[in-house]
């Protein structure tokens, strides 16, 4: 499929079909979002769920790939099996642009929408670590808008 006709918002309808945010999980995430945007420094957040992130693409760490549709396709698979949605990598003129959509950053109980930048630091994290595993020097990796679906990174060198 080109990147023209490339639909996210089909794709990631067809994805929330199968799976949701564990009932399980949602309050505590909704209540850990709201705790730290209320008592934490914003930058410390930051560095711990980007940290986290990338102990996360640690733990499931990747062969060296070829290819970025080689590396996409594994990361499809990582995010499939922990329900996190699904992922587009593409080259850009001086970055690699990086869509993530069908991301589990809506909690029912999240009424001030503090989960999705918070899981956007974590997923920066993770992508960042995972391409610098791939050989990405220094890279930097960040989100354009937390608050959109779907999340839109730059990972720049």
């Amino acid at each position: 499929m080109s990147a023209s006709e490339f639909d996210p918002r089909s794709k990631d309808l067809g994805y929330l079909r199968r799976r949701r945010v564990s009932g399980q999980w949602a309050p505590f995430l909704a209540a850990l979002a709201d705790e730290l945007a209320a008592v934490a420094d914003k930058g410390a957040v930051k560095r711990f769920l980007c940290a986290t992130g990338e102990r996360m693409a640690r733990r499931h760490a990747l062969p060296k790939l070829e290819t970025l549709d080689e590396l996409e396709v594994r990361l499809n698979e990582i995010l499939d099996a922990m329900d996190w949605g699904w992922v587009q990598l593409a080259v850009a003129e001086d970055h690699i642009l990086i869509t993530h959509g069908a991301c589990p950053n809506v909690l029912e109980d999240d009424d001030k929408r503090a989960w999705p930048p918070l899981m956007a630091e974590l997923l920066a994290g993770a992508y960042g670590a995972w391409l610098a595993a791939q050989g990405s020097p220094g890279g930097v990796t960040t989100c354009r808008d937390p608050l959109a679906s779907p999340l839109v990174f730059e990972h720049r060198v």
